[in-house]
């Protein structure tokens, strides 16, 4: 496994009447963390789909035990599960910046070939940089 952790400020537009921060968000703060995550090992979501391969969310499971709040700085902590094959699995904890525990989830994304929209196989160079997280 590997984990990051990645901080994120609750912005005023992100909470509803109550300055809490709308549980949909939390989806966004995945995956802000996804893309940062990929960008620490070398890549993005765009050099991906420029050489084909793109990266629908296939599943979404999530947890909330405690509320964000406006302007709280939260931690999304994520973490990759698994060698990639044909799919991407994360966990991701949110906490506040007291180490409470604030929300928990798993998103499986599903590698698609770009032109046909078809299920396809990790690139073997993206394989390559996880591969020695995972010996």
């Amino acid at each position: 496994m590997i984990t990051k952790d990645f901080e994120i400020r609750v912005r005023y537009k992100e909470t509803d009447a109550m300055g809490v921060l709308h549980h949909a968000n939390y989806l966004v703060y995945y995956e802000q963390a996804r893309t940062e995550f990929l960008r620490s090992f070398g890549t993005t979501y765009r050099e991906m789909e420029e050489r084909g391969v793109m990266l629908p969310v296939v599943d979404v499971v999530m947890k909330y035990f405690r509320p964000a709040r406006y302007d709280d700085v939260v931690t999304v902590r994520i973490t990759l599960v698994e060698l990639p094959a044909a799919r991407l699995t994360f966990d991701h904890e949110v906490y506040n910046a007291a180490g409470e525990l604030l929300n928990t989830g798993r998103v499986v994304l599903g590698y698609v070939d770009a032109a046909t929209r078809r299920p396809c196989r990790a690139p073997a160079d993206h394989i390559d940089l996880f591969r020695p997280y995972f010996k």
